[in-house]
């Protein structure tokens, strides 16, 4: 049955995905895409996001609902050591104090809504608005990560709290789904794997933009991307091993797309390294795909990640691409086939990268290296997540 026929054969479902800000990243890009589809199959679908202002909002479908509980969020300086501090925590003490009263009401009008489905985002999100303060048939919670990457116990919390009440644990990897029944066994009946969304026919169209890397020397192009937080994307271990790659004789250009919490402390550790002309931050892009073309290697050196959306546009894109071994990425990369796999040892990525940057051989044959049909097929995705959604109705 055809994608056209199965949505004309199903009732039109009312969906609900709760997501806490909607910021440039691979998680976020994948829920743009993933609500897009929904709408495109005849669902009514209403977005709840915890706080405004989003980078990605512009992007939303313009079907799609989409409700703020909080216009902005309190924001309190580090330490107060002075008046000025002692201002600016007044300051966010009275927007904290009024975004809490905007969300119950707003969490109020919400709750007079009935919906087919309601979806946590985010497995680390509280999901006592999905569970207790609307109406839905079905209850899922979006896994992303590794359950044992679970640092600050957001999802232990959620299942010891509200398992009872979800429906469906979907899991973006099979990895994720194992260690997640792995750890809390009393979701085995309710764990799926669906993998995110990639949309691989709007990547190659939007990676026909022109060389971004056009004013830039020649020579060989390192490129990550990733949001810029150490304690996942291990950005201090990615200037180290330049620094060693260089000092080993192997020139390249290491380009970083995206922006977060720890700029600064990834732009002392460049001066540091005194690696600052060849070290570059681009901060976020709208459009990342054409630096994926002029890239001559995608390097994703992640801790940890659940199904690596980098992975999926640099698969996509045809470049080769090095990662650590992370949950997921067997199911994405076959070692020396369409990309290569190492150990999470700065030794042993440094290796990688060496032979990458010294064999364009490698790297054509890893870039034609092609992927996975059930990575690239969305349609299949979709429906599998509107069956799960559908069922009982």
């Amino acid at each position: 049955m055809t994608p056209e026929a199965a949505a004309a054969a199903r009732p039109r479902l009312k969906i609900l995905l709760h997501y806490p800000v909607l910021n440039t990243g691979g998680a976020e890009r994948s829920t743009v895409r993933l609500l897009a589809a929904l709408a495109e199959r005849g669902c009514e679908v209403h977005l709840v996001l915890t706080v405004a202002g989003g980078t990605l909002e512009r992007e939303l479908d313009p079907r799609i609902h989409v409700h703020h509980l909080r216009d902005t969020v309190g924001r309190f300086p580090a330490r107060i050591s002075g008046p000025g501090d002692a201002f600016r925590y007044l300051v966010g003490a009275m927007q904290w104090g009024w975004g809490r009263l905007q969300q119950a009401w707003r969490e109020r009008r919400l709750a007079a809504q009935r919906f087919d489905a309601a979806i946590a985002g985010l497995h680390g999100l509280p999901q006592r608005f999905i569970c207790e303060r609307v109406q839905a048939r079905r209850r899922i919670v979006m896994v992303r990560n590794d359950a044992a990457d679970d640092l600050q116990g957001k999802l232990a919390r959620n299942i010891a709290r509200h398992e009872p009440a979800i429906d469906a644990y979907v899991c973006v990897s099979q990895a994720v789904l194992e260690s997640l029944v792995g750890l809390y066994p009393q979701t085995r009946a309710k764990a799926v794997r669906i993998y995110n969304l990639i949309d691989p026919d709007a990547m190659r169209a939007a990676g026909h933009a022109g060389d971004p890397f056009a004013s830039e020397p020649a020579g060989l192009r390192v490129m990550s991307v990733c949001r810029l937080q150490e304690s996942q994307k291990a950005l201090l271990r990615m200037v180290e091993v330049h620094r060693r790659l260089l000092d080993a004789g192997l020139p390249h250009a290491w380009h970083v797309l995206g922006d977060g919490p720890d700029r600064a402390l990834l732009e002392q550790a460049i001066r540091e390294h005194g690696v600052s002309d060849t070290f570059r931050l681009h901060g976020a892009v709208a459009n990342p795909f054409p630096y994926y073309r002029y890239a001559d290697i995608v390097a994703v050196l992640s801790r940890y990640e659940g199904l690596c959306g980098v992975v999926n546009e640099a698969r996509v894109l045809e470049r080769p691409v090095i990662a650590t071994r992370f949950a997921g990425i067997e199911e994405q990369v076959e070692n020396g086939v369409n990309g290569l796999i190492v150990e999470q040892d700065v030794d042993a990525i440094c290796a990688g990268m060496a032979a990458l940057l010294r064999d364009a051989g490698l790297r054509e044959r890893l870039a034609g290296g092609g992927y996975p049909d059930e990575l690239l097929d969305d349609d299949a995705k979709v429906e599998g997540l509107l069956r799960l959604m559908a069922r009982g109705a």
